[in-house]
């Protein structure tokens, strides 16, 4: 048990130091050796916990997916009305994949080092997984017009989401104010509202 708890914690430290430094260096700048050595382990202990860079990378990315996924459920969880939630949690994607410690890896090095089918493969694991939950659930109480495929819907929405994420500027040049104008609440709020049945 001891063990499995050592190995958990060097897991942890270095999917940790490792996103640190591919958000500084980008992928193809980064040094095994320089994250082991931060890790205080061998660069053969990286190799056995991840068997290459790019599987580190991989671990890196689920990490950087599953902060995403809770920075839409916190800005989801801000209403309590369906349809906003909606919103808000498209505008919380848009949000946390621009994060400073986010952007570099969804959104640039992700699928140029993992290519564009795996990429796509973990946003639809993630990200999409949950819009595509809430729009099941917006279908099944009657939120949507009867001719919209949720299905599709999904897909148009996501498609449009990583585009707006990408025309985010860089991540020093976005600061607190940039996220108080309602610019992206706006463009998404109208983007959804042709799918939604008439009140």
């Amino acid at each position: 048990m001891k063990n499995e708890e050592a190995s958990n914690k060097t897991i942890s430290s270095l999917i940790k130091i490792a996103g640190e430094h591919f958000t500084e260096y980008g992928y193809f700048d980064v040094s095994l050796e320089k994250i082991a050595e931060e890790g205080k382990v061998t660069r053969g202990a990286v190799y056995h916990h991840f068997k290459s860079k790019k599987g580190l990378f991989t671990a890196v990315l689920e990490s950087v997916q599953k902060d995403v996924a809770a920075q839409i459920e916190a800005e989801a969880c801000k209403n309590t009305d369906p349809w906003q939630q909606l919103i808000l949690g498209c505008v919380g994607f848009v949000k946390g994949a621009n994060a400073k410690k986010n952007r570099r890896i969804l959104l640039v090095d992700a699928p140029a080092v993992l290519g564009w089918d795996v990429w796509r493969k973990y946003d639809r694991e993630n990200s999409m997984n949950s819009l595509k939950k809430h729009i099941y659930d917006l279908k099944t109480q009657g939120l949507l017009k009867d001719n919209v495929d949720a299905e599709l819907m999904t897909f148009s929405i996501s498609g449009a989401l990583n585009e707006l994420a990408l025309a985010c500027p860089e991540n020093e040049k976005i600061n607190d104010n940039f996220w108080e104008n309602n610019t992206f609440f706006d463009a998404i709020s109208l983007l959804v509202s042709g799918f939604r049945a008439n009140p």
